[in-house]
C-alpha cells in the first residue's frame, strides 16, 4: 500500500490548522486490476500471453476483468472461448497471481447492472458506465450508481472510471456514497492520461482508489499503469521516492 495524503488537520505554528485530504491506494505498480483479452472480449492479447508478459515486467498480480454479456452482445462479440474454461486455466509461466473478474455494466437509473459472461460472475467486478450500454435516464446516472451501491454494494469491487462520464456535482455525489460503503473507485490509466486535470474531484474526494490500467494491448499493461503513478506524485498525491 502507497503513502498518499490524509484526510484530518494538519496543525503549523503561528497559523490556523488546514485541513487536507488522505486517500489509500490499494495496489502497488505491480498490480493491475482492469484487463481485457482476446478470449473473452476486446482485448488483442490472450490471457496465456497477457499472464506470461506480465511476469516478464515484474508484475505480482492481474485480475482479466473483460467486458460484461450486456457490453458483448451489444457489439456483436462472437463467443470464442467458453467462460467455464476459468475454471481450469492454471498460469503454467509464472507466479503472477491471476484472477478472473467482470467489468460490469450499470444499465439504468434503478441501479441494475449486468456482472457475468456467459451466465458466469467474476471474482472481481468493476462497475461502469458506458453510454450505448446504459438504457435509463441520461440525467440520472449518478443515481444508478448510487442505488447500485445500496442495493448491491456487497457484488461491487469497484466503481470504475466515474470521472469519464459524470460532471463535478455527480461525481462527488457517488464517491461519497462509495466511501460510505467502502467500495474503492478507480483511477483509470486509459482516461486519466489523456485529461488528468478532469480527475481531481474524484481524487480530492474518494477514501481507497485503485490505479489500473484498462489493457487492451500489452503495452498498455507495461506503460499506463506508471505513467499514472508518475503524474499522481507530479500533482501532490503520491509521496516523492
Amino acid at each position: 500500500m502507497l503513502r498518499v495524503r490524509i484526510r484530518g488537520m494538519i496543525f503549523k505554528t503561528n497559523s490556523a490548522p488546514r485541513c487536507v485530504t488522505y486517500m489509500r491506494i490499494l495496489n502497488t505498480e505491480k498490480e493491475d486490476y482492469h484487463i481485457h483479452s482476446l478470449n473473452y472480449s476486446d482485448g488483442l492479447n490472450t490471457i496465456d500471453e497477457i499472464a506470461r508478459y506480465a511476469g516478464e515486467i515484474g508484475m505480482t498480480k492481474i485480475v482479466i476483468t473483460d467486458h460484461s454479456q450486456a457490453t458483448l452482445d451489444r457489439h456483436g462479440f462472437p463467443a470464442k472461448c467458453f467462460r467455464t474454461a476459468i475454471h481450469r486455466w492454471r498460469n503454467v509461466h509464472n507466479i503472477v497471481e491471476v484472477s478472473f473478474g467482470v467489468e460490469a455494466d450499470l444499465l439504468d437509473e434503478k441501479g441494475t447492472f449486468c456482472s457475468h459472461i456467459g451466465g458466469i460472475e467474476g471474482e472481481f467486478v468493476i462497475l461502469s458506465y458506458h453510454p450505448e450500454i446504459y438504457s435509463g435516464d441520461k440525467g440520472m446516472i449518478a443515481q444508478g450508481f448510487i442505488n447500485a451501491i445500496r442495493r448491491h454494494y456487497e457484488r461491487i469491487d469497484i466503481i470504475g472510471h466515474l470521472a469519464a462520464g459524470l460532471g463535478r456535482e455527480d461525481i462527488i455525489a457517488v464517491v461519497q456514497e462509495a466511501n460510505r460503503y467502502n467500495i474503492p473507485l478507480e483511477v483509470n490509466g486509459k482516461y486519466f492520461l489523456s485529461a488528468p486535470d478532469s480527475w481531481d474531484t474524484l481524487l480530492q474526494h474518494a477514501d481507497r482508489i485503485y490505479v489500473n490500467s484498462d489493457t487492451h494491448t500489452l503495452s498498455d499493461l507495461r506503460d499506463r499503469r506508471r505513467e499514472v503513478f508518475r503524474v499522481l506524485r507530479q500533482k501532490g498525491h503520491l509521496a516523492k521516492e
